[in-house]
């Protein structure tokens, strides 16, 4: 079966992956010029399964309210807050942010991230791609009572079986040497987490599929829509009609008259994070791990010659106007856990549209159209989820049932 799959970062990538595994002719359409060029070339990295905490919890409910009236804190609301798909998608989240659903997205989300990481693995050994795969990842606190709170936070992990070490000062500098003058007092170091470059990745990834037949078209923006009954004959692009038996929508953030369109109800809106990617003049002084500075809620990656920092979560509607302010704090990051480690003045700024649903888990399926199936919302965690979403979206197209249950991460029709 030939099947087209739209968009060609993280979640279209390892989606073609799998269904060429499965045999289908794929053909992948990006608007971009280059593959990864959106949230999956500007992401923080790190694939946290141990973290696998929902966004929506009655304490996100205090901050998110508080973000309504004052922008002072990580997550901002700027002026878009009147935007109707914001405060639908907002009305939803503060549905899910109650106590009595917190252990069921907890329990949802935790199964799918195990998933999604074994085929992360199983599709790096496949393919046999490299992308400065890194093993373990640092969480640290800047005070003993930050640590106190951070073990604690992490106990419901441990009950679902991820293991972690808690470490003084003196031993997380001894696993890496590169948080020699970090102002930390602890860490908690989870060696299951692990951490790469998913756009070298996907660049990879395209590479084998290349090799094998796919078809990769670059600078192929989606206009809409030809059908036939309940059925997509082909998709409208800018450099004419791809047709095809089946089709995948992987697009990240869908633009709204697109969404129409496809007939689907997708609760997903854009969450805008910044990020920065420094060279590294200084081995000695970069960090050997992953890791995430609580106190900042932001995170950082080794990636070759350059270290990754992101942060920051804004709901500033559709647009990609940058706000130097959230580089700037991130470069002054990098120099007070890293001093001497990179150079500013060579940093790459990317914005980052994050997809995220109300409850922080993808949506696949069917909507309107019978052979249009949709892998969306990856969110915050693209890098972690995108291979379990994947191989959930292929085995629906085959007519297999999935490896894990599929309650809460089905979409419905328009």
């Amino acid at each position: 079966m030939r099947v087209a799959v739209l968009g060609a970062g993280l979640a279209g990538i390892t989606t073609a992956w799998c269904l060429s595994q499965d045999g289908h002719e794929v053909v992948l359409l990006e608007r971009n010029a280059a593959v990864a060029s959106e949230a999956s070339g500007a992401n923080g990295g790190i694939v946290s399964a141990s973290r696998a905490f929902p966004w929506a919890n009655p304490q996100m409910l205090r901050t998110f309210l508080r973000a309504l009236t004052r922008n002072d804190q990580a997550v901002r609301v700027h002026l878009m807050r009147w935007d109707p798909a914001f405060w639908a998608w907002g009305l939803r989240f503060l549905d899910y942010c109650r106590a009595s659903r917190y252990d069921e997205l907890l329990a949802r989300k935790v199964r799918f991230v195990r998933y999604a990481q074994s085929q992360l693995a199983e599709i790096a050994e496949e393919s046999g791609v490299e992308y400065h795969r890194g093993r373990g990842v640092m969480y640290v606190y800047r005070s003993a009572q930050a640590l106190d709170a951070g073990v604690k936070k992490i106990e419901p992990m441990r009950a679902f079986g991820f293991e972690s070490r808690v470490l003084d000062m003196a031993e997380a500098r001894r696993i890496d040497p590169g948080l020699a003058r970090a102002p930390i007092a602890g860490a908690v170091y989870c060696e299951s987490d692990e951490s790469g470059d998913s756009a070298m990745f996907c660049r990879g990834i395209v590479d084998a599929l290349k090799n094998r037949g796919a078809a990769l078209q670059l600078g192929c923006e989606i206009q809409g829509l030809e059908v036939a009954g309940d059925r997509v004959v082909a998709v409208r692009t800018n450099t004419g009609p791809v047709t095809a038996d089946a089709f995948v929508c992987a697009l990240g953030v869908i633009e709204p008259h697109l969404l129409r369109a496809f007939g689907a109800h997708l609760p997903v809106y854009p969450v805008r994070g910044h990020s920065t990617t420094l060279p590294i003049i200084d081995r000695e002084a970069a960090p050997r791990l992953a890791g995430m500075d609580d106190a900042k809620l932001a995170a950082w990656c080794p990636m070759g010659d350059q270290l990754r920092l992101t942060g920051g979560a804004e709901f500033a509607g559709w647009g990609r106007a940058i706000d130097p302010a959230g580089f700037r704090r991130l470069h002054a990051l990098a120099a007070e856990l890293f001093p001497g480690a990179t150079d500013a003045a060579g940093a790459v700024d990317r914005i980052c549209r994050r997809p995220m649903t109300p409850q922080s888990t993808p949506l696949f399926g069917t909507a309107r159209y019978g052979n249009l199936w949709f892998n969306a919302g990856l969110g915050h965690m693209g890098w972690t989820m995108a291979s379990g979403g994947a191989r959930i979206t292929a085995d629906l197209i085959a007519g297999r049932m999935p490896a894990i249950p599929l309650d809460g991460l089905r979409i419905r029709p328009a």
